[in-house]
């Protein structure tokens, strides 16, 4: 067998092992609580090294690889991390970092990341996995919004039903918050609801969507959580715009649709409405407390405090994953017996934990990702079917959860953040013309 012939026998077999892999990561991760524990933490990063020796050899038989722009800025992050790590000896200092062994873990953590996103932009180059992809995504999402429904109506206070948790964690789902469940739900349900606005499906295709959209809509809703709900809300009319122009068809097919999204939030609040009357007439009433309510105090006073520490270390910042360290030194949990381990506001914790090079960084992540969108918007009407609704959905989603990282802090959950770079990756690997 010539070394051409070795070559292409040898790849699609990789590919299918890696991809396999990574649907089974971001399910599983989801299913561990969220891989927020010290057991799924190593499990989760055992297997990125194991999908990073699966990449070594699949470019050592000489596959082709491309290096996405959007994959630098977050590189960028991880060397910054590392760097922060460097004793400073010679100038009389230690490391950047205040808690060097927290940041070694973070950028760990970065790094497992970073393998899972170039090995989903490697392999979802093809058309097959990428339909693929996109009904497991589906089905999983309707799956765990039903299982968080369920839990929901027959809460004992376990993870699980059966994990004993501790008395300030409030599970819903396979999570030990809310706001993080409806993270993850929101990175999901964009994807069906892209595919009902924008392809002409059968009636039991349709039907069968509209279920998934409903379910995940409501298992949000019922969170109680306020950032999900505005997420939600907020990718439903960025669909909407997008929709319009994808489509690029007869003034009937959107006759046909022009009833499917009023209908849809009827169903929505309705559902949400039967099972949920009380939690949600309960959150209402806490809500119309206004700026006086719990959580956005405590909130308020979180921002305040980590500006505080932004502006005491505003160039290097205290380090990744240091901030629970460095926090009580500036305020105090609310939480009783337990640190504050995250500012609930991703775009302020990347200034305070890499300072003013981490926020850099980020808009440089933020402008690639505009100039990914801005490349492939104007060939949508090229692109058909679940392919479109991947692309639309894809960055929908991103949108969505960009919006909920104001008020929470879903990108320094292992599984929310994995899921992200993995419907990212789906999104980017589209382009025009694919059929």
């Amino acid at each position: 067998m010539t070394e051409e012939r070795r070559q292409s026998a040898g790849t699609p077999r990789l590919d299918r092992a890696i991809f396999a892999d990574l649907v089974a990561a971001v399910m599983l991760s989801a299913l561990a609580f969220g891989a927020v524990e010290p057991w799924s933490i190593a499990l989760f990063e055992l297997n990125a090294l194991f999908v990073a020796v699966l990449l070594a050899v699949r470019f050592a038989l000489g596959a082709p690889w491309k290096l996405p722009a959007i994959l630098l800025p977050p590189t960028g992050l991880l060397v910054w991390g590392a760097a922060q790590l460097v004793p400073l000896g010679s100038l009389g200092g230690g490391p950047l970092s205040q808690d060097p062994h927290a940041t070694g873990q973070a950028v760990l953590r970065l790094l497992a990341l970073l393998i899972y996103f170039f090995a989903a932009v490697t392999v979802l180059r093809t058309s097959a996995r990428r339909r693929l992809v996109f009904v497991l995504l589906t089905v999983f999402g309707f799956a765990v919004s039903l299982f968080a429904i369920l839990q929901r109506l027959t809460d004992n206070g376990k993870m699980y039903w059966v994990r004993t948790v501790s008395a300030n964690i409030a599970p819903y789902g396979p999570f030990g918050n809310y706001n993080h469940f409806a993270g993850f739900v929101e990175l999901l349900l964009p994807l069906p609801l892209a595919w009902l606005l924008t392809a002409r499906i059968r009636i039991e295709q349709r039907v069968l969507s509209l279920l998934a959209v409903a379910i995940m809509a409501v298992a949000v809703i019922f969170s109680l959580s306020r950032g999900g709900m505005l997420a939600i809300g907020v990718e439903i009319l960025l669909l909407l715009l997008l929709a319009r122009r994808a489509r690029g068809e007869s003034a009937s097919v959107d006759d046909d649709r022009r009833l499917l999204v009023p209908a849809l939030l009827v169903a929505i609040v309705l559902l949400a409405l039967w099972i949920g009357y009380d939690r949600l007439l309960q959150r209402f009433n806490v809500t119309r407390q206004g700026t006086e309510e719990y959580s956005l105090v405590t909130r308020a006073e979180y921002w305040r405090n980590s500006w505080r520490m932004f502006l005491d270390h505003p160039i290097a910042g205290v380090g990744l994953g240091a901030f629970p360290a460095v926090y009580p030194a500036y305020g105090r949990s609310t939480a009783k017996f337990e640190r504050l381990e995250q500012t609930h506001n991703d775009y302020l914790q990347l200034l305070t934990d890499a300072g003013v090079v981490g926020g850099l960084l980020g808009l440089w992540f933020v402008a690639e990702l505009a100039l990914a969108v801005k490349r492939r918007v104007p060939g949508l009407a090229r692109v058909h079917g679940r392919e479109r609704a991947a692309l639309l959905g894809g960055f929908t989603a991103i949108a969505g959860l960009l919006v909920h990282s104001f008020t929470d802090f879903n990108l320094q959950i292992p599984s929310n953040a994995l899921l992200f770079l993995f419907v990212l990756a789906l999104a980017i690997s589209v382009e025009p013309g694919d059929k």
